[in-house]
């Protein structure tokens, strides 16, 4: 999520009032108008935990949050309350009406704006990918329908059809014709009496945008980008400009990470580890780790170690070397545990649910919320993996189920519901 959603989130759950459901429907609604995938109920949990990952972010402004609200319910209304590329204040600068002539605009194909006669049709959005990909490559741009090229006659669209328009369809588009995903939002725009249909395609996040298959006369492998008044193949210095900001951008980000680590942990317990040399340095100390334990070392990236729990991140096994400066001579071996991101037993689960929700909940009830709500099959079944992982794993160290925050919190909002608390209150 981004740190702007994460603020969103804080906003709602010091207002109160807000379950979980409600909070995950407002992000899952505009991030579905933003063309971006949804996310899910345990990140809720997490920022409500204050998670390591989320640690600093400040909940936004009340009125930010209002605005953000305002888009979810209602984003038929909400560009008349943007600022953003598809305000009508900016839209009047760049789209200016003809002083000599009403029905035709003052502008000019730019690498910025690109003009369409028609919308709608059967290849139009095939027609589109060039357009979206230079543009994406380039500082984002306008796709504007119903205006005639070179002329800049104002056709207009029908501004019912461009409005009903299924954004999803086009996503799937372009998740399926180009290597990374973009962001893009519509509006429609009046002059003269007609509507114009607007597009704005936002810069790529990842660049450089290529195309990964054939589609209405590019190839597969094709960058475009977006010069004045036309999309082309990119040439080599916007290319290279592109690669040397993507390294600088990576760079950046991971070493703020790393800082923010080290930072976080404490100076004092931080250390570098140079996998080329096997050097571990840090203010206490360092040792060395042997060339041929080098190639064995595993990192879980970032999110997947929950899938794998018990699995080692690094393992070391032996003596070091002569030259460490630690009092210790043999580092065990250390595991990460999901401890962390499951930390309730069954019986620990259903005390905290019934000291969060108020009401009596026993060890029956908590066997038929898992049952009832798919969290995890039978305790007779074999298929242990066969779980929900939002809400629990199989913890093989400890031989039984643990459970997540994020089923708590779950639980607890159902048995508010008297309803739902009575289902669970089950005769056995």
């Amino acid at each position: 999520m981004t740190d702007a959603e994460v603020g969103i989130i804080r906003n709602l759950l010091m207002r109160g009032g807000y379950k979980n459901q409600d909070i995950l429907g407002l992000i899952n609604t505009v991030r579905r108008l933003e063309g971006k995938a949804e996310t899910n109920g345990g990140r809720i949990s997490e920022v409500k935990t204050n998670k390591p990952r989320y640690k600093g972010i400040k909940a936004l402004s009340n009125a930010d949050t209002d605005v953000y609200i305002t888009r979810a319910e209602k984003p038929a209304g909400f560009s008349a309350i943007d600022t953003g590329p598809l305000s009508d204040i900016v839209l009047d600068k760049l789209f200016p009406v003809n002083s000599g002539n009403s029905n035709r605009l003052a502008i000019t194909e730019t690498d910025v704006i690109e003009c369409k006669e028609a919308f709608g049709g059967k290849h139009w959005l095939n027609n589109c990918i060039r357009a979206i990909a230079a543009f994406a490559n380039n500082k984002g741009g306008y796709i504007a329908f119903g205006i005639k090229d070179k002329t800049w006659e104002i056709i207009g669209i029908n501004k019912d059809k461009f409005e009903v328009f299924d954004r999803k369809n086009l996503n799937q588009i372009l998740r399926s014709s180009l290597s990374s995903g973009i962001e893009f939002d519509m509006n429609t725009f009046e002059c003269d009496g007609k509507t114009i249909g607007l597009m704005y395609v936002f810069s790529a996040k990842i660049k450089p945008v290529m195309l990964i298959k054939n589609v209405s006369g590019t190839a597969e492998g094709q960058i475009y980008y977006r010069y004045q008044g036309e999309n082309r193949l990119i040439a080599p210095a916007e290319l290279q400009h592109i690669i040397e900001e993507r390294i600088r951008t990576l760079s950046e980000t991971i070493l703020s990470k790393h800082i923010s680590n080290i930072l976080s942990n404490g100076i004092e317990n931080s250390a570098v580890l140079n996998l080329d040399t096997g050097v571990v340095d840090g203010k206490a100390g360092n040792f060395i780790i042997e060339e041929e334990l080098l190639p064995k070392i595993k990192f879980i990236k970032e999110g997947e170690f929950v899938q794998k729990s018990g699995a080692p991140t690094l393992k070391l096994i032996g003596n070091l070397s002569s030259k460490t400066i630690v009092t210790k001579s043999i580092i065990k071996e250390k595991k990460v545990l999901a401890d962390d991101d499951y930390p309730y037993k069954p019986t620990k689960a259903t005390n905290e649910i019934a000291k969060r929700s108020g009401r009596s909940f026993s060890s029956h009830n908590h066997v038929q919320a898992w049952r009832r709500y798919k969290a995890r099959p039978s305790s007779n079944s074999k298929s242990k993996g066969r779980v929900n992982k939002e809400f629990c794993i199989y913890h093989k160290t400890h031989g039984d189920y643990t459970y997540s925050e994020a089923w708590v919190d779950f639980i607890v909002d159902k048995i508010s519901d008297d309803k739902e608390y009575a289902a669970l209150k089950t005769t056995k």
